[in-house]
């Protein structure tokens, strides 16, 4: 052991010693990012929230477990018990033993929102979670160290990037690595950059209120994971009020835990045509109808595949099967085919509310094609997901996509997630051009509102969209026939 870490083992004895070694975690982290020149993108962590929410339900399964008392929280004496039997496993080879002093100093500032006044100290779920991440920098800094948190990073890649990804949330705010940022750092996360933006929906006065539990102005490394793993999962704590409204997740988009999620990657491909000083031009994409027609067939031929039934509609059992296979995928690690994902997807594309048993018609696959890229796109990874990776025809399936995501923000100017007719029509009169005013008529508003909501979101585009690049198919059928 080297004297660095020497000094950094006694300094985890005191609390200022231990809350400094969490600041040099963090401060470390920061240097990897920079050296990588990788910035601290939220916004594209916040895509990522799907395979955050599974590492964090795993971490909830593993609090219940070590909860032997089963009064839902865990305590010193459970904690060091789970971590022996870790330790026995190998999951710290080459670390020193467990410090018990280690344990309760972790335990004791993971307690957010705790009895401060408790001489016993216990963590609930989400202060369970809190507990992991600062375990798991810890670790990172200190590789002599032995923490619960680091020890679950041992061999887990989906948990070690889950955990990254909380880190480099945070450090998006606190950019100096200093452990802790305050209300003006917070608010000048929106204009640290072009893509920040479209985060503003995202980051509301609540959200600082969320943030700050202490009330004293800052936000520590600790307050910031016990708020962010609320964000993770809020979809899952509607109100009861709300009940009666979202027992059909199939009609229910605003319930959807991908729906902000599908604003933020619109937003975010506005910002990038926006740097690019790309105008959109709907005229133009409608001339390169033809090449979209060649992709929309290779995804038809793509779900005739895996309509193993042949009834025409790919269920939601066939869908995972084809995920599987297409991305290649032996579903493990942080690789793994993220099935709460697929199924959310597939409920939004599910325009015509027939649920999971009828499945996706091939339109409707179209669409969840659409939804998968642009949440691919946004979360920092290339078109693989879902479906991006159709074929070796990449590029004309990106182009295609990226077509189709250029022809919406023609209507839908700010990436607000919907337009309405007057924004439709503003949009034609500007343009200007023949044929997109004779394209854009009333009779298609009809079909693109599909749910007469009054609004058009971005999964009633692509279905209206592809019939619209298809719209000659029908006729030369008919001449054929003759």
């Amino acid at each position: 052991m080297t004297e660095e870490s020497n000094a950094s083992s006694r300094s985890l004895s005191t609390s200022e010693g231990f809350n400094a070694n969490v600041v040099n975690a963090l401060q470390l982290a920061k240097k990897e990012l920079d050296e990588k020149k990788t910035k601290a993108n939220f916004i594209r962590i916040i895509m990522r929230f799907p395979k955050i929410k599974a590492v964090f339900e795993r971490l909830r399964g593993i609090h219940a477990r070590c909860d032997k008392s089963g009064n839902g929280e865990v305590d010193v004496e459970e904690l060091t018990e789970a971590m022996t039997e870790l330790f026995n496993e190998g999951r710290a080879e080459g670390r020193e033993p467990i410090r018990p002093s280690v344990v309760a100093r972790t335990l004791s500032i993971s307690e957010v929102e705790g009895d401060m006044g408790s001489k016993k100290h216990v963590l609930d779920q989400k202060q369970f979670i809190v507990m992991c991440a600062v375990g798991f920098i810890l670790a990172e800094e200190n590789k002599d160290l032995s923490t619960f948190g680091g020890m679950l990073a041992n061999g887990d890649d989906a948990y070690r990037l889950a955990m990254a990804d909380v880190v480099t949330a945070y450090l998006s705010f606190d950019r100096d690595g200093k452990g802790y940022f305050t209300a003006d750092e917070f608010n000048g996360f929106m204009t640290a950059s072009k893509r920040a933006d479209a985060a503003k929906s995202f980051f509301t006065d609540e959200r600082w209120a969320e943030l700050d539990v202490s009330g004293d102005g800052k936000v520590e490394f600790e307050e910031f994971v016990y708020a962010f793993s609320n964000w993770v999962s809020n979809d899952d704590d509607d109100d009861d009020d709300d009940e009666e409204e979202s027992q059909d997740k199939h009609i229910n988009r605003r319930k959807n835990p991908l729906t902000p999620r599908i604003t933020l990657a619109l937003q975010l491909s506005k910002s990038i045509l926006d740097k690019q000083k790309k105008e959109v031009n709907f005229t133009r994409i409608i001339m390169r109808f033809p090449r979209i027609h060649e992709v929309f067939d290779r995804i038809r031929s793509i779900h005739e595949k895996y309509d193993l039934n042949g009834d025409g509609h790919l269920q939601l059992a066939e869908l995972n099967a084809a995920m599987n296979e297409l991305m290649s995928n032996d579903a493990q690690g942080a690789d793994a085919v993220d099935y709460s994902t697929i199924e959310n997807i597939f409920m939004l594309s599910d325009l015509d509310h027939h649920g999971l048993e009828e499945g996706l018609d091939a339109k409707e696959f179209i669409v969840f094609c659409a939804v998968g890229f642009i949440l691919a796109e946004a979360g920092g990874e290339t078109s693989k997901m879902v479906t991006g990776a159709v074929s070796d025809h990449e590029k004309e399936y990106r182009l295609a996509m990226m077509d189709i995501v250029g022809a919406y923000l023609t209507f839908d100017r700010e990436g607000k997630g919907y337009f309405t007719s007057n924004e439709m029509h503003t949009a034609v009169v500007d343009c200007g051009k023949k044929d997109a005013g004779s394209l854009l008529t009333a009779e298609r508003w009809r079909e693109l509102d599909i749910d007469s909501s009054g609004v058009v979101d971005f999964e009633e585009w692509v279905h209206a969209f592809s019939t619209w690049v298809t719209a000659g198919d029908d006729e030369d059928e008919g001449e054929d026939d003759e």
